[in-house]
This record gives structure tokens, sequence and C-alpha cells, in this order.
């Protein structure tokens, strides 16, 4: 174990305000093991008394986790094991405890400095960065023991720690998923939970290790057992990865070209609301979209041109589609299926379908929206 590594658990404690015999370091830690595996083996030991998972960092070499563990026993090195054994690819853990009782940096310029070090952090910087700002004359060293690698590295673990809580404010976990036939109750269809994490995965506003674990979560039996193979085979995998590898398990066996063929070829049939063929041509497109057949940026105008060319030739919001369609940007679905949900509500309303069809035309016509637009182009 690196001694500065060891000796982190006394620096840390200016920010998390633990003390350090009561801080364990466990190195080895696989990036998909939750916070609730690693008390469940905690636990196991039993000398540890109640666990508290306080931050986590890739260590420095490897492609494994250093965890930091609060406990509520006081631990020295005589009283925990040297190696936690844990069942997975990334067993056995190795754990280590600082034995310093006391924080190094006593006095009045002790707490200068780690309140000094404390503003760095927050405000995302390192004495690296503020160095220069003092002239050609070196400033004299803050601490004769201080090593400054090690406050960069738990400078940046302790932002990533204070950020996780506000996302995990929103974050609502993915359904389950196994890829068991005929779909257990409770679990997904993989079309539906397909849709749903690939819409997340833009969503969430954290990093990719965050982003597997969720996913990792989320499965269960065939589908877990495909996503463990694809991480020992390749540790350096990426959430699009797992995405990858599902899709091409339990996904749709036709290319992209296919899909798009199939798309293109979906029309609206007789009696049927161009809002539900919205519906039915957007999921169509999605399916390309996980195929790599279209661009997210292109999506809106892909919709809206099958739209133009596939709907009736006699429905009423389609003409006014056809007329207008080119003349403006491509609106987005939610746009486009609101626009067109509140011109059938009108047509229906009116129960007649050329009053309808003046609403829209005749001067001074107060529509907002997609139609409303189309009006002031004409007449701008």
């Amino acid at each position: 174990m690196s001694p500065a590594l060891l000796e982190g658990t006394t620096h840390w404690t200016m920010y998390i305000h633990v003390a350090p015999t009561q801080l364990v370091l466990v190195y080895g830690v696989s990036v998909d093991i939750t916070d609730e595996t690693v008390y469940k083996v905690l636990d196991g030991v039993g000398v540890f008394g109640h666990c508290k998972v306080r931050g986590r960092c890739l260590e420095p070499a490897g492609d494994n986790q250093l965890v930091l563990v609060e406990t509520t026993n006081d631990m020295t090195k005589a009283t925990i094991p040297e190696q936690l054994a844990f069942g997975g690819e990334s067993g056995p853990w190795v754990v280590n405890v600082s034995e310093t009782r006391e924080c190094p940096i006593l006095g009045e310029r002790g707490s200068f400095q780690a309140k000094f070090l404390s503003f760095l952090a927050s405000e995302g910087k390192t004495l690296a960065d503020v160095s220069g700002w003092f002239g050609p004359t070196p400033a004299p060293p803050v601490a004769p023991d201080l090593n400054t690698k090690l406050v960069d590295a738990i400078s940046s673990l302790v932002e990533k720690c204070q950020a996780t809580p506000m996302d995990g404010l929103g974050y609502r976990k993915l359904r389950l998923f196994s890829g068991v036939k005929p779909t257990p109750p409770g679990e997904e269809e993989y079309d539906a939970w397909a849709e749903q994490t690939t819409h997340m995965l833009d969503e969430w506003q954290c990093s990719d290790i965050v982003k597997k674990q969720r996913i990792a979560e989320s499965l269960k039996g065939p589908a877990a057992d495909i996503v463990r193979c694809l991480r020992v085979s390749n540790p350096s995998v990426t959430a699009n990865d797992y995405l990858k590898a599902l899709e091409a398990a339990f996904g749709t066996t036709d290319s992209a070209a296919d899909l798009m063929v199939r798309f293109r070829g979906t029309f609206q049939q007789e009696g049927e609301k161009l809002s539900a063929y919205l519906f039915r041509l957007d999921k169509l497109l999605h399916a390309v979209h996980r195929k790599g057949g279209a661009e997210v940026a292109d999506l809106d105008q892909i919709r809206i041109e099958q739209v133009a060319r596939g709907a009736l030739s006699h429905d009423l919001v389609a003409m006014r589609i056809r007329t207008m369609y080119k003349l403006k940007p491509p609106p987005s679905f939610t746009e486009l299926l609101r626009d067109v949900r509140e011109e059938e509500e009108m047509i229906l309303a009116s129960g007649d379908h050329r009053n309808a069809c003046a609403c829209v035309s005749r001067p001074g016509c107060e529509r907002g929206g997609f139609w409303g637009d189309w009006y002031k182009h004409l007449h701008s």
C-alpha cells in the first residue's frame, strides 16, 4: 500500500470531520460494486461496527476503485483482516487503516491551512493553480509533510462526493429486465426497457461509471450475465457498450437499413388518427436510432418528412403539414404531437370540416404553435 494514500485518511478529516481511526481504505473494489455489497462484505467480518461509505475514486494504477469507509469502532492494523473475501472477479479486497491519532497540522497555522485547502477544493483549484500568483519568489511551503498530489486527489474526490447527492435527487431507478421469455410479472419487455434506458442515459448528469452501475442494478438473469461477461472481457467498456451488447442479444435482428425501409413503408391506415400514426412512426424511428441508422440531430427531420408522405391524402391535419413543413425548421416529436392533437380536437368539436379548415386560413385567426407560425410566415 502507498504510504501517501494511507496518510490521506488523516488529511480527509479536514473535509468530512471523521476521526482517522474510524476510517478504513478498501482496495481492489470493482467499479460496478454497489454500496450495499460493500456493507454486506464488511458486516460479515464483524469488527467494523456500523459502516458508511464516504467516497470512491479510481486507484492510481488499474481499473478498480479505492473506497473510503467510516466505521463506528476504532480501527487498528491489529483489529482488521488484511484481506476481505469476495466472490467476484475483483476479489479478494485489501483493507488498511491509518493509525494516526491526531491531525498532523496543528495550531493556528494548521487551522488556516485547512480552511485554505477547503476553499481551494470548493473552487475547483489546487495549490499548483495558485502558486504563480505570488511573484517570482517561491512561497514558503504550507507544511513540510503535505502531499500536494494527495490533496489534489482528495479535493477532486470531495467534489464528486458533494455532487453525487444533488444528482441523486432526480434519480429514478430503471425498470427491471432479465430477458426471460415470457416476460415475468414486474419486469419490462426489451423494447420498452431499451427506450427508457436510452432516454435516461442522455438525461443523467453523472459519470459513465455511475451510469453503468445504474444499468447493472436494473438487470437480472440472462441480461445480467451478458453485461458481466462483457465487463470481464473488457474492463474499459462504457454504458453505451452495455446497451449495444443487450441490443445484439435481445433486440430485433433486423439491420438499421432494414428498419429504415420498414419505417419508410409505414403509412397511416384508414380510420387511424394522425396522432396514433405519429406514435407508430416514432417507435420505429427510435429502433433505427438504437441500431445506429440515424443521428439524434436528424430524427425530427426524418419524422416530419415521413408524416408528410405517409399520411392519408384526405386527412385535414396532414394536408396542412404537407403545405408548410418545408417552410420552417422541423418540430420535435412533443411539439408536433401537441399541435396535431389540438387540431384533431378542434376538428372533432366543430363537427364541420369546412369551418375547421377556415379557422386556420382566415385573416386574424389567433392560432399559436405549429399552425400559427405557418400563418405568420405566409403573411410576413
